[in-house]
């Protein structure tokens, strides 16, 4: 019967409010007729003759074909036959699935219970107990005592052919173990060297099955902290090797470089220490802290000296300008290494002055950011202020401050010690004699400071105090008298360069009368006032020496014989300049006639006459 069924599975087909809208039915009709330009009245009328005739046309929508009743009701008969028909034949293969699993779990419960009570059905567990169904052989079949002797052959060489695998793979374990072994204590021993060197050793947050290294700096800024942790890997060999991730893929470093008129005289560039030949862990962990200690250092620079661009600073796109004296340009970049090392060549520029100032500048600006690395860290070891709601702004550290402050003192040095030697030399042009002691450059008096007053901080924070805290240095002129000397002070802060002239005089002396302490701002002015400082001495030195000349106006370097009886009157004026010394001197004859004379002393003109044999010779009748 089953053979003979035929059931069919489509659904019963059902009329709903949705087949009667208008939508359905024009959809309807275009499935029946293609369109509506083939629907005519002749059509039509041919479809409803040849439906009245008993003729069914195949549509191809036979869901909506209508059939007698007789038929509907026999074919849903017939399906509902069929159905239980399908239902019977699945029910009694369940049944007998289930009954050959039972048996089959039965017979495993005996040896293997756990595993086997997993599948037997619940009305089985409760009649029967574990373990009651079992199978044993009971005559096996009988051996030929060939047959018995190819068993053992086979089984014996079975199990020499195990033996033999056993005993390869025991091998090949043990020479891959002793291999791993070594990989092993190679890996830990590169890891210990590592962390007794000093670097901070941890696991990485999101491997926590790996190890880690440290480098950066826990004070720095945020974006630079969290980048200063990289991965420690180990190879093939069990050497370790340093995994930056896409930061490896650009390595830049600090670069200084003094232009000239467009001309490179000196370059320096940052961590040259670290040679990029040196494939050690160590010399990677140190190349990874130099380039983000370097990026770093650049980042808070270009900060600072957007805030310093009213004293000349520029910030480019290509790096930090800052004008020096002599046309001279100071440029900061980040160089990436394989560029900078081709361009920077030891010994190349003749400017050895440039080179040392780029150095010098470079590792300044490192030890100054160790400085606010420190700094940053006081802060946060003490007590915490009140919370409040605006969280406090990062503070722009000071880097190029103290560096300009420094170039300034310097710059201002080299000024006063030429102005020395150009006021020494027209002296000595006219047969007087300056004792002139040079200031003390930067570097030397950073050298005389006491750097080792607290035992607490170490040498290189001392010494980044004191290259923030404002630079004093001083130079002595011995006057040409030799009765009186005057002190310079040059102090530089950040605000400028401050000159302060003390005047040490007997109390007889003529420059007793000035004030004893004057403080300038201006290069200009203190060098005026030295050079009015010089006339004076010079004026009290011609009336000591030669009675005939008494001061007339000292402040503006004039002296007078007086009237002689027959009316002429001598006057004689002195005036130090930068470039020269020139005395000056009119006087009235008997018939009421200005005579004038002057004579200038420049250095190296070689027919200068002694300052003294002119003043005693100027105002005799036969230079008139």
């Amino acid at each position: 019967m089953a053979g003979d069924l035929s059931v069919s599975l489509r659904a019963w087909p059902t009329v709903t409010t949705e087949d009667q809208s208008l939508s359905f039915l024009i959809a309807r009709i275009n499935g029946q007729k293609g369109s509506f330009r083939n629907v005519t009245e002749r059509s039509l009328e041919q479809d409803v003759q040849s439906v009245a005739a008993g003729e069914v046309q195949d549509s191809g929508d036979e869901p909506f074909l209508e059939e007698k009743p007789e038929v509907t009701k026999l074919r849903k008969d017939e399906v509902l036959a069929g159905r239980n028909e399908i239902l019977k034949q699945v029910g009694q293969a369940q049944n007998d699935s289930g009954q050959a699993l039972d048996f089959i779990s039965m017979l495993l419960s005996r040896h293997i219970p756990k595993q086997a009570e997993a599948t037997i059905s619940p009305y089985l567990k409760q009649h029967l107990p574990v373990g009651t169904l079992g199978v044993e052989i009971l005559q096996s079949p009988p051996k030929s005592e060939s047959k018995r002797t190819d068993d053992a052959l086979i089984s014996t060489g079975w199990k020499l052919q195990s033996l033999s695998a056993t005993a390869d793979s025991l091998l090949a374990s043990a020479t891959r173990l002793g291999a791993e072994m070594e990989q092993e204590a190679k890996h830990w021993e590169e890891v210990l060297s590592v962390q007794k060197k000093g670097w901070s050793i941890c696991r990485l947050p999101r491997e926590r099955h790996n190890l880690g290294v440290r480098y950066g700096f826990a004070e720095a800024a945020a974006e630079y902290r969290d980048r200063g942790l990289a991965a420690l890997r180990r190879n093939e060999d069990g050497s370790l090797f340093l995994d930056l991730g896409p930061q490896a893929l650009v390595s830049r470093r600090l670069r200084v470089t003094i232009k000239q008129r467009s001309q490179t005289t000196a370059s320096f560039l940052a961590g040259m220490d670290v040679k990029t030949e040196d494939q050690s862990v160590e010399g990677s962990i140190r190349r990874a802290r130099n380039a983000i200690y370097d990026e770093e250092l650049y980042h808070e620079m270009y900060r600072e000296a957007r805030s310093l661009t009213n004293r000349g600073i520029q910030c480019m796109t290509e790096g930090i300008n800052i004008p020096l004296e002599g046309e001279r340009i100071l440029t900061v970049d980040l160089a990436e290494s394989y560029v900078a090392e081709n361009e920077v060549t030891e010994g190349a520029s003749p400017y050895f002055t440039d080179r040392y100032l780029a150095r010098a500048f470079s590792l300044a600006c490192q030890l100054l950011l160790s400085h606010a690395h420190r700094q940053n860290y006081n802060l946060r070891t003490r007590q915490p202020p009140p919370l409040t709601e605006r969280k406090p702004p990062r503070p722009v550290y000071s880097i190029l401050r103290p560096l300009l402050a420094l170039l300034q003192q310097q710059s201002a040095v080299n000024n006063h010690s030429s102005f020395l030697q150009s006021v020494s030399a027209i002296l000595e042009g006219a047969g007087l004699t300056m004792m002139a002691e040079p200031p003390t450059g930067v570097l030397g008096v950073l050298g005389t400071m006491d750097l080792k007053t607290s035992t607490d901080e170490p040498l290189m924070e001392t010494l980044a105090v004191a290259t923030c805290s404002p630079l004093q240095t001083q130079s002595k002129l011995t006057m040409p008298s030799a009765s009186s000397f005057l002190m310079v002070h040059i102090r530089t802060h950040v605000q400028g360069t401050e000159f302060k002239i003390v005047i040490n005089t007997p109390p007889n002396s003529s420059l007793a009368q000035l004030p004893q302490e004057t403080s300038f701002t201006s290069a200009t002015e203190m060098e005026n006032h030295v050079l009015h400082l010089l006339t004076l001495d010079l004026v009290s030195l011609i009336s000591a020496e030669n009675k005939r000349w008494q001061v007339l106006s000292l402040h503006e370097g004039q002296l007078s014989t007086g009237t002689s009886a027959d009316g002429r009157l001598e006057v004689l004026t002195i005036s130090l300049e930068k470039s020269k010394l020139l005395v000056n001197c009119y006087a009235t004859n008997k018939d009421g006639d200005v005579v004038r004379s002057s004579v200038s002393f420049i250095p190296g003109t070689e027919d200068n006459l002694a300052f003294r044999d002119v003043v005693r010779t100027i105002g005799a009748e036969e230079v008139f």
